[in-house]
Formats: structure tokens, C-alpha cells, sequence
């Protein structure tokens, strides 16, 4: 009986690992945290945690921006890359997390404050141009002396 338990077992862990996750060939992410809400501007940084699927594994680039920062005051975006992440092998589908440390902030608190606010919201592209859902950050906050 324990043989048999045992056997079951093995035929159904390695019957898990030939079944390949069933993702969106679009990227999907997730908001999942950052290290800090408070930024000294000029001293600290912050570290975004993003989680990722993809179902044909064409996230990330070496040439283009793939990463996408919109801030909430000015509409601008800030576009970096992350590093290609395809898998060898026949299976594709990747997920993972995304860790995206950001050092550079301007301030341009309302007049006679030392503070500013902003939150920014995150969407990834994958090399044939799908986009991603978008995500919000939680509010931060900067210290502009």
C-alpha cells in the first residue's frame, strides 16, 4: 500500500511538471510592494516589486524600453528596461518578479511646502508590442530639502 501511495504520488508530481502553466501570450503584472513610501530626493531610493506572467516568454528587451513609469503629477513617462528573460526550451511561459530600483525623483512641492507627492502607474510591453493591464503604486512621498 505505502508502494502504491508512494507511486501515485511521483506519477502525479511528474505529471505537474509536463503540464505548462496556461498564460495570456499579453504580459499581466501585479502590484506587489516597494521598500519605502518616504524618499529623502538625493539620497534615497525606492524598490518596486513587480510580479509578471507571460505566456510566449517575449518580455524584456536588451534594445528597447520595456518598463513604464507614469507619474501622477506630470503625465510623464519614464521608460527603462528590463533585461530579455525568455526561457530555453519549448516551454515559454514565464512569471517571476520584477525588482526596479528607482534613485532619481524631482520635487516640485505646491509653494511653501517641503514636500511632494506622487504615485506612479506601472504597465510592461513585450517584444511584439503587447501591453500589459496597468498598476497603481501607493502614494509617495518625497522630501524635497
Amino acid at each position: 500500500m505505502l508502494r502504491l501511495l508512494i507511486a501515485g504520488s511521483l506519477l502525479l508530481f511528474l505529471a505537474s511538471c509536463l503540464n505548462p502553466p496556461n498564460y495570456s501570450e499579453i504580459p499581466e503584472i501585479s502590484f506587489d510592494s516597494l521598500n519605502a513610501t518616504f524618499v529623502k530626493v538625493g539620497q534615497d531610493s525606492i524598490t518596486f516589486f513587480i510580479g509578471f506572467t507571460d505566456g510566449d516568454g517575449d518580455l524584456g528587451s536588451e534594445e528597447v524600453p520595456n518598463l513604464f513609469f507614469l507619474d501622477s503629477r506630470t503625465g510623464k513617462i519614464d521608460s527603462n528596461k528590463i533585461p530579455n528573460i525568455t526561457p530555453e526550451g519549448t516551454i515559454k511561459a514565464v512569471s517571476g518578479t520584477i525588482a526596479f530600483n528607482q534613485s532619481s525623483f524631482t520635487c516640485s512641492p505646491p509653494e511653501g511646502r517641503e514636500f511632494d507627492t506622487l504615485f506612479y502607474t506601472i504597465y510592461v510591453e513585450d517584444r511584439a508590442g503587447h501591453k500589459s493591464n496597468e498598476v497603481v503604486t501607493p502614494q509617495i512621498i518625497l522630501d524635497c530639502n
